[in-house]
């Protein structure tokens, strides 16, 4: 009977140490790069354009959820090893939107097949916060980190952009920027619309119903919004 006790006792201390991950990993991050390890294939995000936002958040039971360019993703990852970062996607789901634009779609493809084939992980202080590396056998690795990249005090919707949706008029009001230029992208990623002075009140009633991409030019840099034409 005692051996048996001390079996079991052994056996799910083991278990329970498995379990064990670093307190850092739980806690929303925000994609970089991927790549593979001889750097032959990848992304970096901020080459994506229209820009995006690509994000990983893991609970402390190791359920996860994110979103890629337009679609989002939940799982599940599992420990794999008491001794090290190592966990597995056990579990993975996403929605299957067609974002509209072959960049995007091309992205969501490369990000999700990566999720669901993570193996290990590291987390590293960096000047701004923490970075999380990502390792998959067949892919390479990800790099996360736990702020948005390229954050600024510019980047807290200091520029309101309304209404939204909208049938014809779109309304912009700066906080303390200089609106340089505004433009206009299909759901292609196509320019449409330059606009050049007068920011204000920007007509597009000729434009036809559906999503469009809006890049705002400041002193202090460029504002992405998306707005829908009704």
């Amino acid at each position: 009977m005692k051996k048996i006790f001390f079996s079991l006792l052994i056996t799910y201390s083991i278990n329970c140490f498995a379990q064990t991950q670093n307190p850092e990993l739980f806690q929303t991050w925000y994609l970089s790069s991927v790549a593979t390890d001889d750097g032959s294939m990848g992304f970096t995000v901020s080459d994506v354009t229209p820009s995006i936002t690509p994000t990983l958040t893991i609970m402390n039971d190791l359920t996860f959820n994110g979103v890629g360019a337009c679609n989002s993703f939940n799982g599940e990852f599992t420990s794999i090893n008491a001794n090290a970062n190592a966990i597995e996607t056990t579990q993975f789901s996403n929605s299957t939107n067609d974002c509209g634009i072959t960049l995007h779609n091309d992205f969501e493809n490369e990000y999700f097949t990566f999720i669901q084939w993570i193996s290990d992980y590291t987390i590293t202080p960096v000047e701004n916060g923490l970075m999380m590396r990502m390792f998959t056998p067949p892919f390479g690795s990800a790099r996360f980190f736990n702020y948005q990249l390229n954050t600024t005090e510019f980047e807290t919707k200091q520029i309101e952009l309304f209404p939204n949706p909208t049938d014809s008029k779109v309304y912009l009001k700066s906080q303390n920027k200089s609106i340089k230029k505004v433009e206009f992208y299909d759901s292609l990623g196509k320019k449409i619309k330059t606009i050049d002075y007068e920011f204000d009140t920007i007509d597009i009633s000729d434009f036809v119903n559906g999503i469009y991409f809006i890049r705002i030019f400041t002193n202090q840099g460029v504002y992405n919004e998306k707005i829908i034409k009704k």
